[in-house]
């Protein structure tokens, strides 16, 4: 039996945010929850499975709170919100629910409040803050990069580092894509993109200009590593599956003092003949200073399809 529920809010302002232009932030809820849902006049108006109307209902209460105390939200905060609900209510995130004085990694342009959302992401974020070297495994969608760079910018506005340097290798993703045109950044930049959309989230786009101008952020290929050494850094090697044994073996030499690295990796999408990074584990577990993470399905914040989709390919592979 279809439920009927009728959300009423005082602040029109606040109101009118939350809905968002042309009800965009709705037409997200009911299409995630498979509800009927629109508004009018100050009030939201619910109709669907009994369930799924209680967590729209909590979903919309929590962002409109949110919203009132002064942060903004996106579309993809919205659909965030909706899986967060949904996995306390089935309780898969128990043991990882944000405690209520727990601090933000940190605070983007926009007053969003970046937290890790499980409890293998809340363990990746500790472990950046405890070692010096961290090895990051898990599937698409469960932060690797994201909360590295929330971590590194966190690390260079209170003083920790003198900069962010960034490198991946430029391997194409199973298409050749040809020459391209343009000096060293032009050629790195279209494998740049996942690192860039992350920075443009947490930072304003003049800081980040002015910051990768003054050389505060560094992008670098994998093979401009060599020879150098980089101090007082906080160095994120994303998409590490795709470096091989040497460069994997270059890359963590690179590290001067008062510098941390983050290398990301998921092995299930290997690009080269070999990933360098297989054996890795085997080799500097137990060191010092070296800490392996590894998120999985369950830590993916992407859209809820994307977990079905990564656990669909793992039973595949598995038979």
């Amino acid at each position: 039996m279809a439920k009927i529920k009728e959300l009423e809010f005082e602040d029109i302002n606040t109101y009118k945010i939350l809905i968002g232009e042309y009800e965009e932030n709705l037409k997200s809820i009911g299409r995630m929850l498979d509800i009927s849902i629109s508004s009018r006049g100050g009030k939201i108006f619910l109709k669907g499975d009994d369930e799924r109307v209680n967590l729209a209902e909590i979903a919309i209460n929590e962002l409109y709170r949110e919203i009132s105390e002064g942060f903004a939200i996106s579309k993809s905060d919205v659909e965030r919100k909706i899986i967060e609900v949904s996995r306390k209510k089935d309780g898969s995130e128990d043991k990882g629910e944000r405690k209520t004085n727990e601090e933000p990694i940190i605070v983007t342009y926009r007053g969003k409040k970046i937290y890790p959302r499980t409890e293998n992401q809340r363990k990746y974020v500790d472990s950046m803050y405890k070692n010096e070297i961290i090895f990051s495994f898990g599937p698409a969608g469960t932060g690797k990069t994201y909360l590295a760079i929330a971590v590194a910018v966190r690390y260079l506005k209170s003083g920790q580092v003198a900069k962010i340097v960034l490198t991946r290798p430029a391997v194409e993703a199973g298409e050749k894509i040809g020459y391209l045109p343009g000096g060293i950044l032009e050629k790195v930049d279209p494998f740049m993109r996942p690192i860039y959309d992350c920075l443009y989230d947490i930072l304003d786009y003049r800081e980040f200009t002015k910051l990768m101008t003054r050389g505060v952020i560094e992008i670098t290929p994998i093979a401009f590593m060599r020879g150098r050494t980089i101090s007082d850094s906080f160095i994120i090697v994303d998409e590490a599956q795709n470096l091989t044994y040497e460069q994997a073996k270059m890359t963590l030499t690179r590290m001067g003092i008062g510098s941390k690295m983050v290398l990301t990796a998921d092995l299930t999408q290997v690009d080269i003949q070999k990933s360098g990074l297989v054996e890795l584990e085997k080799i500097l577990s137990g060191i010092e200073g070296i800490d392996f993470v590894h998120l999985d399905a369950a830590d993916v914040v992407r859209h809820p399809v994307v977990s079905r989709i990564i656990q669909a390919f793992d039973r595949y592979e598995k038979r």
